[in-house]
């Protein structure tokens, strides 16, 4: 059967004579063997581990006709094929049911001193004295025998286990095997499907459970490579059309910076031309305000003028007045100077004299009254004039102080304004500059999730190298199916 078995029974000295020896025992031990049996379960059945191995009907006495038979073969030396396999299965049972060792190896005890304690009480009183030298030989060839059983039994079950064991890492070599190459479409299958032990189904749902994992994070990661790659590329989109918005925008705001400094040397030139307008506005005031304090001064020496006019007039109402009296004072004279006669001749000359010059007085003052009338009238309507170019130059004065407000006020806006387009102009410098970075940084991330997306093909290409299974169980799935 195996090198354990080969030369056996030279190796425990069952040969030749040992052999005839055991033999010559087992012609009186073989009736025996029910009454040693009885003792072998008695003893075996005390133990409660192993009373629960017969709890079954008809266990226990399918395993007693057994053992009967296996050790009939053994005790009579007859180490034939049929031996050994009885020895390898129940080497097998032994195993199969876990029997402990210390269990098996005492019961075997116990049976090795009951035939041994038989044989000697067998021929003691078949051959009295005579016995010790034949039971010197009977003994240790009955006692090498059991020990060689032993060893067989021993042997069987070790080589059942081994085989168990080869089972067992054989389906766990292999499926290491397959995951090492990325085939993860498989578990163990159970002892209920395979031939693999149950004894060890622990290591195998170990496995299983790490090999699932294995196959769960590989599913992960093939989505999670699939959901990045999908991200890199609306990113990426995303990042364009930002891109292409951001040079619109960097463009449009170039222009309006220009069109605000523009505006804003505009601004300072309407500016300047306010202050100038403004400057001249002052001056108009100053002059409207001279102007008013000329008119009303020439209102002041108009009305000077109408008085010393009326004084005038007065004058010449005496001047008239004493040229009438001289003039009456002359004819008086000039009819006394008649009534004188020649005497009175020259005085009435003179009297003639003085009544022509008294009539031209009159005359003068006559026109000088008219002259004077006239001026006054001419006088009254310059005051008139006068107070109405006063009045017209009092509104021009408070049209150009309401003018000069304005434009003080619009010079102040102008300047206001200008500041603020200078402010604006800045920011608007500021944020093209703040544009152009983020241009850039859009131009980096561009980049970045181009990166991004060649890692994720890169990991994607890994995953697609494992070979899994769905959740149900059913078919295969490659992760390289799923991912883009």
């Amino acid at each position: 059967m195996s090198n354990v078995t080969d030369n056996l029974p030279e190796r425990f000295s069952l040969t030749n004579e040992s052999l005839e020896d055991l033999q010559e025992a087992g012609v009186f031990l073989t009736p025996m063997l029910d009454e040693a049996l009885d003792d072998f379960y008695a003893f075996a059945l005390q133990d409660e581990t192993m009373a629960a191995f017969f709890t079954q009907d008809g266990v226990l006495e399918h395993a007693r006709g057994r053992q009967k038979a296996h050790w009939a073969m053994m005790i009579n030396g007859d180490f034939s094929e049929a031996y050994l396999a009885s020895a390898e299965a129940i080497g097998k049972v032994h195993f199969r049911i876990q029997l402990p060792f210390e269990l098996y190896l005492s019961g075997y005890a116990r049976a090795t001193t009951f035939m041994q304690d038989a044989l000697v009480r067998a021929w003691s009183k078949r051959y009295g004295q005579r016995v010790r030298l034949k039971l010197a030989r009977l003994v240790p060839a009955l006692s090498r025998a059991f020990a060689m059983d032993t060893t067989l039994v021993i042997a069987a079950y070790f080589r059942a286990q081994n085989e168990e064991q080869r089972r067992a890492f054989g389906h766990l070599q292999r499926g290491m095997e397959r995951v090492s190459a990325k085939d993860l479409s498989q578990d163990i299958p159970s002892p209920d499907q395979s031939d693999y032990p149950a004894r060890y189904d622990d290591i195998r749902e170990a496995f299983n459970l790490l090999s699932g994992a294995m196959r769960e994070m590989v599913q992960t990661i093939a989505e999670t490579s699939r959901g990045l790659d999908q991200t890199a590329d609306h990113v990426k989109v995303a990042s364009n059309d930002l891109a292409r918005r951001t040079e619109a925008q960097a463009a449009t705001l170039e222009q309006t910076a220009s069109a605000v400094e523009e505006i804003n040397t505009h601004a300072k030139a309407s500016s300047k031309a306010t202050e100038q307008t403004n400057n001249a506005v002052t001056a108009a005031r100053d002059a409207a305000e001279l102007g008013v304090s000329v008119a009303r001064e020439s209102i002041d020496q108009i009305g000077n003028i109408a008085t010393a006019s009326k004084q005038i007039a007065e004058v010449t109402g005496v001047i008239d007045d004493i040229a009438f009296q001289t003039n009456l004072l002359a004819l008086n004279a000039g009819v006394e100077a008649a009534r004188a006669g020649d005497a009175g001749r020259g005085f009435a000359v003179v009297a003639s004299e003085v009544r022509g010059l008294a009539q031209k007085a009159s005359d003068a003052a006559k026109e000088i009254d008219t002259l004077i009338q006239r001026s006054s009238s001419m006088v009254e309507q310059g005051v008139v004039l006068s107070q109405r170019a006063g009045q017209a130059l009092e509104t021009i004065l408070k049209e150009v102080e309401n003018a000069a407000q304005l434009t003080g006020e619009v010079s102040t806006a102008s300047q206001e304004q200008s500041v603020a387009l200078s402010e604006i102009a800045e920011s608007v410098s500021h944020l093209d500059v703040v544009t152009q970075k983020n241009a850039a940084m859009v131009d980096q991330t561009a980049t970045a999730m181009t990166g991004m997306r060649e890692d994720s093909a890169a990991m994607s290409q890994i995953v697609s190298e494992f070979q899994l299974q769905k959740l149900d169980g059913t078919s295969e799935w490659h992760p390289s199916a799923g991912v883009a």
